[in-house]
């Protein structure tokens, strides 16, 4: 009988071992893909866009254009659309965006923000932070920040950094 409840046991650690280590290897973390490298481009909204001449709270507007790199060859396109929902002054308005980069590689870089836009040319350049919320391709999965600086209206240059 001795013999029969130590088989037992032995036989138990034994499972309960295999069972952990099976745990453990399943659920191990999967390793991360290294964040992409920084990543600098313009949009230029001015090129081919629809938005309104004379926001109002609670409208919205949509956008698109060609992004380009320093040297002004197009990298692709964006499209954003925006809700606004404050009104700061006759210029400036509170606007929640998201903005899509289509790069001509197919890889696409999701960004959104709440930020003042301006639409008075005296008061250019100002910057305001947006999110990475991920994309495709080499951005799938993406995480980080950008510092958008409106250039004049309709031109935003962009410096994203990943983590």
């Amino acid at each position: 009988m001795h013999r029969v409840a130590m088989g037992r046991r032995i036989a138990s650690a034994v499972a309960t071992a295999s069972l952990v280590g099976a745990l453990g290897v399943a659920g191990a973390a999967p390793a991360l893909a290294a964040a992409p490298a920084p990543l600098s481009f313009t949009i230029d909204y001015t090129k081919n866009t629809s938005i309104p001449q004379s926001p109002s709270l609670g409208g919205g507007f949509a956008g698109n254009g060609p992004v380009l790199d320093a040297s002004g060859q197009v990298i692709g396109r964006t499209f954003d659309t925006c809700a606004v929902d404050g009104i700061e002054g006759p210029t400036k308005m509170d606007a929640d965006c998201g903005a899509y980069i289509i790069f001509n590689d197919g890889d696409e870089l999701n960004l959104s923000t709440q930020a003042v836009i301006d639409a008075n040319p005296m008061d250019y350049p100002y910057r305001f932070k947006a999110v990475v919320e991920g994309g495709t391709g080499v951005y799938n999965g993406a995480q980080g920040e950008a510092t958008v600086t409106a250039e004049r209206p309709g031109v935003y240059k962009v410096d994203v950094k990943f983590s």
